[in-house]
C-alpha cells in the first residue's frame, strides 16, 4: 500500500472530521482560516484517495446485537484469501483481518443472542472451505473503541 503524504491542512480536516463526520465544509473552512472551496476539494481528494471516509457507525449492542465475539481462526493457507472473502460477505462479521500469531484471521461477530452465535459458528463456518479449527471469546463490555485513526 502506497503511503499518501499529508500535509497539515489535510490533517487538521482529518481531525475536525473526526470529532463531527457532518461537519459543514463552511465550518471546517471558518475554523482552519480557508476557503470553503479549498475544503470542499480537499476533502474530496481525500475520499477519492481512499485515505477519508465518512461512515455512520452503530453501537451493536444499542441495536439488539447483544452477542458480540471475537474469533480467532486457523485456516489452510492455500485458502486464505478465499476464506477471507466468503467472511467479508456475512451480514453478522463486522471485522476480518489477516493476522500472525496463534491465528491466521481474527473476526468480530455480532449477533442478537448464544443461540445464533451458536448458528454462526457450527453451521455457517462449516459451510467455508479452509477453516480448520476456531477459537472463541466473547465480549462483556467495550472498554474503547475508537476509529479516529492518529493522523499525526
Amino acid at each position: 500500500m502506497a503511503k499518501h503524504n499529508l500535509d497539515s491542512t489535510d490533517r487538521k480536516i482529518i481531525e475536525l472530521l473526526q470529532e463531527d463526520g457532518r461537519m459543514p465544509f463552511f465550518t471546517i473552512a471558518n475554523e482552519l482560516g480557508l476557503a470553503e472551496g479549498t475544503v470542499r476539494r480537499r476533502i474530496g481528494r481525500l475520499l477519492d484517495e481512499g485515505i477519508l471516509r465518512i461512515v455512520g457507525v452503530t453501537d451493536p449492542f444499542k441495536i439488539g446485537l447483544t452477542t458480540v465475539a471475537i474469533v480467532g481462526l486457523k485456516v489452510e493457507r492455500a485458502l486464505l484469501d478465499e476464506t477471507a472473502s466468503a467472511l467479508v460477505k456475512m451480514p453478522e462479521v463486522r471485522f476480518v483481518a489477516l493476522s500472525t500469531g496463534n491465528f491466521d484471521l481474527v473476526i468480530q461477530v455480532a449477533v442478537s443472542n448464544n443461540d445464533q452465535l451458536l448458528d454462526f459458528l457450527i453451521r455457517k463456518l462449516s459451510d467455508i472451505p479452509g477453516i480448520l479449527n476456531t477459537g472463541t471469546s466473547l465480549v462483556l463490555k467495550v472498554a474503547k473503541e475508537d476509529f479516529a485513526w492518529g493522523v499525526n
